[in-house]
């Protein structure tokens, strides 16, 4: 009887010692880090002119840790084609030590592909995207106005710029391709102007080095048109956003805080997330009717304000509630 007691608590001990041990595992796995459902960031521009420590640290105490890096912080270069390539390096790794990771640039504005030596400054910033790990580089297409909102180009000058535009893009998706930096352009008016106008870019060009940054607020900004109808069409070929939030009639400079404008941003999030996206997400501007550059405090609070609306909402819509 002694021994079949033994025998008891012996089997007892083991399935406890089991059961503890699955415990042990089950919390471990619970533990492990889980796979980012989205990637949310601030474009650093907005704090241009502060020390690149001080910047990233503002941006981090907003509760961000991704950005759209910026030529420049201050008195110091930080993103520029001229870096040697050891420099670059090294900047990188300082970026990463202050806590936060360059996910996206929006540096295909600085040179034009339409020109010999428009495309050598395109390819050199898409070398530079490379050299900082930076998986997406926005541009945009040719700008259809001689003066906006009013004054378009003639039609034939316009057309032969597209035509200049379209073959220089070519050859840089090429150098794309071999860097693997994905060129994304955003509605910037033009080719671009709207979601069925970047469809007809996607048709044009078949390759997964060009993209398209959506950017609901220059739509609006643009175009006067929100939401676009056409969104659902396209967003399985956006690979980028730009986040803004627009208020008024079409070409009123008036950009507020997300969530306190007429983009519909859940609706937008559920498009493209409905789609597939899984790509960085920069905010872009903030500034309201702001005619001077803001003040970093003033950054500072409407960057915690576009936090507390845009993460539980983004919490909401990538858990699928």
């Amino acid at each position: 009887m002694e021994q079949a007691r033994s025998a008891q608590i012996s089997r007892r001990q083991a399935l406890g010692s089991a059961a503890a041990l699955a415990g042990l595992a089950f919390q471990g796995k619970a533990a492990s880090p889980q796979k980012e459902r989205y990637k949310l960031g601030v474009m650093a521009g907005m704090y241009a002119m502060l020390p690149l420590d001080d910047a990233l640290s503002r941006i981090r105490k907003a509760g961000f840790r991704y950005i759209s890096i910026a030529r420049r912080h201050g008195n110091e270069q930080v993103f520029s084609a001229e870096m040697p390539k050891s420099e670059r390096k090294a900047m990188l790794r300082r970026i990463r030590d202050l806590g936060v990771e360059p996910f996206m640039t929006l540096f295909g504005f600085s040179g034009e592909p339409a020109t010999p030596s428009g495309l050598a400054t395109f390819n050199a910033q898409l070398d530079l995207c490379a050299d900082f790990e930076i998986p997406v580089m926005v541009g945009s297409g040719p700008w259809y106005f001689t003066k906006f909102p009013n004054i378009p180009k003639r039609h034939k000058d316009w057309v032969e710029e597209v035509d200049r535009f379209y073959a220089g893009l070519e050859k840089a998706v090429r150098h794309a391709e071999s860097v693997r930096v994905v060129i994304a352009l955003k509605p910037h008016t033009g080719i671009t102007a709207r979601a069925k106008d970047c469809l007809d870019v996607m048709r044009r060009f078949q390759s997964p080095y060009l993209k398209i940054a959506w950017d609901a607020g220059n739509v609006s900004y643009y175009e006067g048109v929100h939401p676009d109808p056409d969104l659902p069409d396209l967003a399985p070929h956006v690979t980028a956003l730009c986040i803004k939030d627009h208020l008024g009639l079409r070409g009123e400079n008036n950009f507020p805080i997300p969530g306190q404008g007429q983009i519909d941003h859940e609706l937008m999030f559920r498009t493209l997330f409905a789609a597939g996206f899984n790509g960085p997400m920069g905010i872009e501007r903030l500034d309201g009717r702001a005619e001077k550059r803001l003040t970093p405090d003033v950054v500072d609070q409407r960057l915690k304000e576009a936090h507390a609306y845009l993460v539980p909402l983004l919490d909401r819509i990538t858990s699928g509630a």
